[in-house]
């Protein structure tokens, strides 16, 4: 929304429109990946903050 919106911090006049466009969005995207079919290849890698030892080690230094 901060994109679209052009607002990086919302204030008190725009909070609840931000936050209600953000759950609108959130909504339409969960819907849209619920509806897409499975991936017919997984990817040949896996994306760094899905592995388990970089996961571990963002863990660890929190």
């Amino acid at each position: 929304m901060q994109k679209v919106s052009g607002i990086t911090h919302p204030s008190a006049a725009t909070a609840e429109a931000f936050e209600a466009a953000v759950a609108e969005v959130t909504a339409t995207t969960t819907r849209l990946l619920d509806a897409l079919p499975p991936r017919r290849q997984p990817p040949k890698t896996v994306p760094p903050l899905r592995r388990p030892d970089v996961a571990a080690r963002l863990a660890g230094s929190r």
